[in-house]
């Protein structure tokens, strides 16, 4: 994961500096790479603030915007609804933790494929994370599925 998110971040340093040299203008294509550069390192680190090192309100205070219209059905809009949400759930697991498998951007949207765990002997869940983040790489939006890892599967193959 800090591989990732290192990685993600020196990508986004190296977008940078090519389109600072090879353009006074940048173009189109030069700012939606940065910009999508930006939106998964921003949804890394907001994953890893919230939900490894559990520090939810500087998380919500750093990366989720003004207006944050959330999609999970048992937590409301806004950002101090979704500390309201997790805090409290993280406190009560300590242990917690969410390993990030895959990232994708498209657009405005950053997703992520997720293996949560309550603790080490836990089976944990399947997440897929969906988050719509504005101009300025805030989150702004919000969709999620969950899915229960179950002891074995028909196919054999794992949900990672």
């Amino acid at each position: 994961m800090k591989k990732t998110l290192l990685a993600l971040m020196l990508g986004l340093s190296l977008a940078t500096s090519v389109q600072a040299t090879t353009s006074a203008e940048p173009t189109q294509t030069q700012v939606s790479q940065a910009q999508l550069e930006r939106n998964k390192a921003n949804v890394l680190a907001f994953y890893e603030m919230t939900f490894n090192q559990h520090k939810v309100q500087e998380a919500t205070d750093l990366y989720i915007g003004k207006e944050y219209l959330q999609h999970n059905p048992t937590v409301a809009d806004g950002g101090q609804a979704f500390v309201d949400a997790f805090a409290p759930f993280l406190k009560e697991h300590p242990q917690s933790r969410a390993e990030i498998k895959r990232v994708m951007a498209d657009g405005d949207l950053v997703m992520v494929h997720v293996h949560s765990k309550l603790d080490d002997n836990d089976r944990g869940e399947a997440v897929v994370d969906i988050f719509r983040l504005d101009n300025d790489g805030k989150i702004v939006e919000h969709w999620d599925v969950i899915q229960a890892v179950p002891e074995k599967t028909v196919s054999g193959r794992s949900m990672f």
